[in-house]
């Protein structure tokens, strides 16, 4: 007869001892196997979050004097009264191309902050973007990353207007209104808004944020 062997003595002699029926050993023996497999398995490790959509942001704060802009693109402003603009220079693309976001110093027909695109090595308009704080995001489309918009509209009211590349210009592709609820909830799904690190590259965070003053 072959000589049985059993991983836990005291369980077989308890076994071999039990008046119950013989064939109680194997599912209670199959049942202790799988525990003590399961007791090795290792904790897989822990991964962070990668960062969200946005890759960076900036505001009105970021913008310099600057009166490069040629006239002839400065007419592609809704509005306009002569005063003098202001840009902020981004590398947009990541790629070491000066970009200037020139700021007119009257609002659009929506209320909104108004930006035009210049593509400094170019020297070709990209697009009208319209808000106070504008995130350039991590997904791109020929190139051009993606943007997103956001301004207090007026009373409890705010907008936010999503803007993407096609042939090389910028245009609009979505646009919504957010209650005051919705502008906490909107402000919860993006990256801490320090308005001192603005161009800074975004981190991941785990957090949740409260709405900038701007």
């Amino acid at each position: 007869m072959p000589k049985l062997t059993f991983p836990v003595p005291r369980l077989y002699l308890s076994l071999m001892s039990d008046k119950r029926p013989a064939r109680l050993a194997v599912p209670l023996l199959l049942a202790l196997a799988l525990a003590l497999a399961a007791g090795r398995q290792e904790t897989p490790p822990q991964t962070s979050q990668p960062p969200g959509t946005a890759r960076t942001f900036f505001t009105a704060r970021s913008a310099k004097a600057d009166d490069a802009l040629p006239e002839e693109a400065r007419k592609e402003f809704e509005d306009d009264d002569g005063r003098p603009l202001r840009s902020v220079t981004f590398d947009l693309k990541g790629d070491g191309t000066e970009f200037r976001f020139y700021l007119s110093s009257v609002p659009s027909k929506s209320g909104g902050s108004q930006w035009l695109v210049w593509d400094s090595a170019a020297k070709t308009l990209r697009g009208l973007i319209v808000g106070s704080i504008i995130f350039v995001g991590r997904e791109a489309d020929d190139g051009f990353p993606r943007l997103e918009t956001y301004w207090r509209q007026g009373g409890e009211m705010s907008v936010v207007f999503n803007y993407a590349s096609t042939r090389g210009k910028y245009v609009r592709t979505a646009s919504r209104s957010l209650t005051v609820p919705e502008i906490d909830e909107y402000f919860r799904t993006k990256p801490p808004i320090d308005l001192d690190k603005e161009l800074a590259e975004i981190k991941a965070d785990h957090g949740t944020h409260p709405q900038p003053k701007t």
